[in-house]
């Protein structure tokens, strides 16, 4: 199974582990794996499966997030921090799994990651409102989160671009072409 680097750092661990002056022992009893497996863990000859990643930090006392260092915070982080996989998160926000999949990989809402009306409250939830909660980040934390995945899925299909233009500059002028005519006609 592929699942998405989300930047643990073992530093990190080490740090909450040593501020929390608790064992090896006592954090694979509360995170539900082996003393081998923190072992890995603490040397950063392993990385935690996101599912652990939740175990892990409430083991040390602190986040999932305080265990990684990222950057910018993608929709993907607010998932793993959570220790959820896709299909879980999907199932979470009331989604088919490749529309979550498409939302996490591009930032982009679809019809079903839009606000939502609330029968107690009377009311509509914007998007960030009531998904927020389930990702355990604040709304404004959701909302950069999205940014970032648009900016980095942008960035990515520039960089695969950029590498289609140097490995075959034909196919490249070809698909130039046809995205003008597409305009065109849409234009028309």
């Amino acid at each position: 199974m592929s699942e998405t680097s989300y930047g643990f750092d073992a530093a990190r661990l080490r740090a909450a582990r040593s501020a929390a002056g608790t064992s090896v022992a006592r954090i694979a009893k509360a995170a539900q794996v082996s003393e081998r497996a923190v072992s890995f863990y603490l040397a950063g000859t392993r990385t935690p499966r996101p599912a652990i990643l939740p175990r892990l930090a409430t083991a040390v006392g602190t986040t999932p997030a305080d265990l990684c260092a990222v950057e910018h915070e993608t929709l993907a982080h607010l998932r793993i921090y959570t220790g959820r996989t896709r299909a879980q998160m999907a199932r979470t926000l009331g989604m088919a799994e490749e529309t979550y999949r498409h939302l996490e990989t591009t930032g982009e809402r679809g019809r079903l990651a839009r606000s939502r009306y609330d029968d107690r409250e009377e009311r509509w939830i914007p998007w960030q409102e009531w998904a927020a909660p389930l990702y355990a980040a604040t709304a404004q934390r959701l909302a950069a989160a999205e940014q970032h995945t648009r900016e980095q899925h942008r960035a990515e299909r520039e960089l695969r671009w950029q590498h289609l233009q140097q490995a075959d500059p034909e196919l490249a002028a070809r698909i130039e072409e046809l995205g003008r005519i597409g305009r065109a006609l849409r234009e028309q």
